[in-house]
Formats: C-alpha cells, structure tokens, sequence
C-alpha cells in the first residue's frame, strides 16, 4: 500500500505534533523533578547547618542539662505542689501591687521533660509593675515559666490587663 502525497505530508505532521507535544511534557516532568530535587537538596543543606551548629554547642546544651538536673526541684504531693504554685504566684503579684481578679489551679501534667503545674491567674495593675513580676516569676532556678498570655488595656485605659497560665516544672 502506497501513500499519497497528502497522506505522507499529514503523517509527517502528526510525527512532528507527537514529537513537538513528546518533547513539551517531557521538559515539564524535567524541570518539575529538577526543581523538586533543588529544595530537597536546599533543605539537606540547612539541615546540615542546623546540625554542625548543634554539634559545637553539645557542650554547652550537656552542662545545661546537668544544671537542670541537679537544680529541678523534686515533687512531692500534687496537692501541696499545687496549692504552693499557686502561693508563690500570688505572692509576687501582690508584691508588685497587682489586684488578684481570679485564679484557678489547673491539671498537672506528666511528661518527658518531668511534671508541670499549671496556676491560671487573672491581674489587674500597670505595665510596669506586670513586667516586674513576670520577671522575677520567669527567673530560670525558680523553673516557672508563662504559657498562655494575654494582656488587654484596661476600661480605665490607665492599667492593664493581664491573663496567664504559669506552669512549674518538677522532677518525676
């Protein structure tokens, strides 16, 4: 069978739109790969950073660790370590002349890095004084630290507002 003219200019067509269509997907699937590859290896390469930084300061991340473990003070009963949470925490902000609005004592919590207690406390007062006692509250050998904050401007526009979860963390 014997093609025509017409016949072998069309099939020469379609060779070349399969070829040139062949040709475009394959470049797309390329590039997408290349691209794909080029953050993977971006990644690897920050992952890599991270880790040389992390390898130089083991020294210092072990001395902390030691710190903490001979410095964490130990549970004893959940309720006297709870109500004694709660003590301390108001007992700073009276000392800093903050007004108590509400208080609660929250669940301890057991976990890998040891038990916490958790005191949300509800202060009136100026930012001043809130700064000072959140700052001596967060001092690192007394282990509390905040860990939901909230601070508004109060109606009077003169005091604020401040609403936080302390937690106190114990050796297990």
């Amino acid at each position: 069978m014997r093609l025509t003219k017409n016949e072998k200019a069309l099939l020469l067509l379609l060779i070349a739109i399969a070829f040139v269509g062949g040709n475009y997907f394959g470049y797309r699937w390329l590039a997408q790969k290349q691209s794909s590859l080029q953050l993977t290896y971006a990644q690897l390469r920050a992952d890599q950073a991270e880790a040389r930084v992390d390898l130089q300061e083991s020294d210092l991340w072990a001395q902390r660790k030691a710190w903490i473990r001979d410095h964490e003070p130990a549970m004893g009963d959940e309720g006297d370590a709870k109500a004694q949470v709660l003590e301390y925490v108001l007992k700073g902000a009276r000392a800093n002349k903050l007004e108590i609005m509400d208080q609660s004592l929250n669940d301890v919590e057991h976990g890998a890095a040891g038990t916490r207690v958790n005191v949300s406390v509800k202060v009136r007062g100026s930012m001043e004084g809130l700064a000072k006692w959140l700052t001596d509250l967060q001092k690192p050998d007394q282990f509390y630290a905040v860990s939901s904050f909230s601070l508004k401007a109060d109606q009077d526009q003169k005091s604020m507002v401040c609403a936080l979860q302390i937690a106190r963390y114990f050796k297990d």
